[in-house]
């Protein structure tokens, strides 16, 4: 899993397996938090199955939700480095599993240059990531992110089966809950989409008019 993770890939088999020989894995019912936002951070994450949430709080208490992370990303890297203390709130949104890998451990990898090299190889990939993901909320419509991410998480299928409420769906695609319902009766009406209970039924030509 470490190797296939697009945040370690490109590391020597051995050094993947040193990172494997020091994980701990932890088990998370829905809606558990892993960590709260500026709790000491001492840990790097592996999702190996399920989805976590990321949001941030405002002075206010509001959420606003920074990205879903799907099984084979790693998340919370920023305590490698940049700061001591986690910057969000990571929450289980349905049954999960990571893999913690303690910071100690991946500093002292990081003297060997071939990780190094690796490793930052790794961190350019994830620049790249955020720059998209900007550009992604900036640039598509509500309608066209909602399918995106159903594309990314579930694949393009005529049914989909979901997982997720529709709360924690509209705040991973930067929508209100009432605009993202008022977006699922759109679709509804327009033909070609309907979602009955945790069922998402997605004729190709929906699919289609996303990549136009």
């Amino acid at each position: 899993m470490i190797g296939k993770s697009s945040f370690f890939a490109g590391l020597p088999l051995d050094a993947c397996r040193e990172l494997a020989a020091v994980v701990r894995i932890r088990s998370l019912p829905r809606r558990v938090l892993l960590f709260s936002e500026a709790q000491a951070g001492s840990e790097v994450f592996l999702l190996l199955a399920g989805a976590i949430q990321l949001h941030k709080t405002s002075p206010d208490g509001s959420e606003t939700v920074i990205r879903v992370v799907r099984p084979g990303e790693v998340f919370a890297e920023v305590v490698l480095f940049e700061r001591a203390e986690y910057p969000v709130t990571a929450r289980a949104l349905r049954p999960s599993a990571v893999a913690a890998l303690p910071c100690r451990r991946v500093r002292a990898l990081l003297d060997r240059p071939a990780f190094r090299d690796a490793f930052i190889a790794a961190m350019l990939r994830r620049q790249r990531y955020l720059a998209e993901r900007v550009r992604e909320l900036t640039a598509y419509d509500v309608e066209q992110r909602f399918l995106r991410f159903l594309a990314g998480h579930y694949g393009k299928r005529i049914e989909v089966s979901v997982d997720l409420t529709k709360k924690d769906i509209a705040a991973a695609i930067g929508a209100t809950p009432e605009t993202f319902s008022r977006l699922i009766k759109r679709m509804e009406s327009a033909g070609g989409f309907q979602w009955r209970g945790r069922r998402i039924a997605i004729a190709p030509e929906v699919w289609a008019g996303a990549e136009s």
